[in-house]
């Protein structure tokens, strides 16, 4: 069996499990939780430490590990507390 022909069968053998994982990463991508806003977005973000940010608060983009909420007085209701302006 030649290069090329040995090419070609790795690509056939490992094709199958590439579109398999794209598949089921892109429907667990799509799959929001219920908390987000109806558009997909999430309006107010908790951190770890149980601090409540909305799209108001100076640290709102770079909150990156967080729990979504539909709306500040959900992220409040659930144990969360406001920042400290």
């Amino acid at each position: 069996m030649s290069y090329a022909n040995n090419r070609i069968t790795r690509f056939h053998l490992s094709f199958p499990k590439f579109v398999a994982s794209t598949i089921v990463s892109l429907s667990l991508l799509s799959a929001a939780p219920a908390s987000w806003s109806q558009d997909g977005t999430v309006t107010v973000k908790r951190t770890e430490s149980g601090i409540c940010h909305d799209a108001t608060s100076r640290h709102y983009e770079r909150v990156k590990s967080f729990k979504p909420y539909a709306s500040m007085q959900a992220c409040l209701d659930d144990g969360g507390r406001k920042p400290k302006k």
